[in-house]
């Protein structure tokens, strides 16, 4: 039999949908992906020009520096210079104007008054020396030119004596001798000779004398010379009393102005700040008595960072503002600027501010009805190129 092959029937093809008809293209289509692009050029272009804008358009910064300090004053400490002593007045108090040359207190001294006596009457006795000296020397002078010219007339008297006495000898020497020779030719007599011979003698006594007297004379005569060594010496002790005279008086006008001190006198115009004595305490030198300030003439002292330093300069314009004076501004200039920077001071408030380097810069104002006081807080703005 032939053999039969079961063959499964074919499945049916798949069905394929119909394509969908092709969509017709319109202008608006073709035109859509244009204002997409032009969109995200407009938004680029909108960025780049906002951060653009700041760098090229902004407007220039305010030609001004900001800074806030307290105000100060140049404080003036008075004290006795040189002088100890007990304070027997007080003539000014705290919060007290002041003139130049006021008396403020005066102290006791009574160990400088007694060396003031001391030297007073030390001088005294000099100038009493300073007189007997002055009139030995012109005592001594007068007696030594006396005696210079008497010893002097003494040596001419006697060198004329010797003259005459040499001559005299001289004549009777020649006598002699012409007697002698009488003698031997018998023309004289013995006793003729002898008269000739003795006088002779006589002539070398008078001759002999006449010497010593020169010499006596001129002896004298250097004596009284001497004497004005006395005279020098004289003149030397009265230099020598001048000089402890001017000495003596250099000491007591020290004193007398260590004794000026003790009369404390105000060194400027300027109000009182503080007055740590009473009447009775004893101050040394340098002690303060009074502390005192000029609140016509106060400063502002701020720190300015380093940044800022080379825009100020001595003489810009501030203003100045305080708390006690609201909407009231005080016109004050540059007057300092330190050449050394710094940390800034630790009275700021924050760490991090203290940490930056500034320049410490004093801005002064005058302050003519006193309105302002130390140590008000205030703000500065400085007009740097002004």
């Amino acid at each position: 039999m032939p053999t039969t092959i079961d063959t499964p029937p074919a499945e049916p093809a798949p069905r394929v949908a119909p394509a969908p008809p092709a969509a017709a293209v319109t202008p608006t289509s073709r035109r859509l992906p244009l204002v997409v692009g032009v969109l995200i050029l407009a938004g680029i272009v909108a960025v780049v020009v906002s951060r653009a804008w700041p760098v090229f358009f902004a407007a220039p910064p305010a030609p001004v520096v900001s800074a806030s300090g307290r105000i100060e004053g140049r404080e003036m400490t008075v004290a006795p210079k040189d002088i100890q002593g007990r304070i027997t007045r007080l003539l000014a108090d705290e919060g007290d104007t002041v003139a130049r040359g006021q008396l403020l207190a005066e102290l006791e001294a009574n160990a400088l008054d007694a060396r003031t006596t001391s030297l007073t009457a030390a001088i005294a006795n000099i100038d009493a020396q300073i007189a007997q000296a002055s009139l030995d020397v012109t005592l001594t002078a007068k007696n030594s030119a006396a005696s210079i010219a008497a010893a002097e007339a003494a040596v001419s008297a006697a060198g004329t004596r010797i003259v005459r006495a040499r001559a005299v000898r001289a004549t009777n020497a020649a006598d002699q001798a012409r007697a002698g020779t009488l003698l031997a030719d018998n023309v004289i007599s013995k006793r003729e000779f002898d008269q000739a011979d003795l006088a002779l003698q006589t002539a070398d006594a008078d001759v002999e004398t006449a010497r010593k007297d020169l010499a006596r004379a001129e002896a004298d005569l250097a004596l009284a010379r001497a004497s004005q060594d006395g005279v020098a010496v004289k003149q030397q002790q009265v230099r020598a009393l001048q000089q402890s005279r001017r000495a003596a008086e250099g000491q007591l006008a020290e004193l007398q102005a260590t004794l000026a001190e003790r009369r404390i006198v105000a060194p400027a115009d300027g109000t009182v700040l503080s007055r740590p004595v009473e009447v009775g305490d004893v101050v040394s030198p340098g002690s303060p008595v009074f502390q005192l300030v000029d609140l016509r003439k106060l400063y502002v002292k701020v720190y300015v960072p380093e940044p800022d330093i080379p825009k100020l300069k001595l003489g810009d314009r501030a203003d100045v503002r305080v708390d006690a004076f609201p909407g009231r501004t005080f016109v004050a200039r540059v007057t300092k600027i330190s050449d050394q920077a710094e940390f800034t001071p630790k009275n700021v408030e924050t760490a991090e501010e203290r940490l930056k380097l500034v320049f410490g810069v004093e801005v002064t104002f005058v302050n003519p009805d006193r309105l302002l006081k130390p140590g008000m807080p205030a703000d500065c703005v400085i007009h740097h190129g002004s």
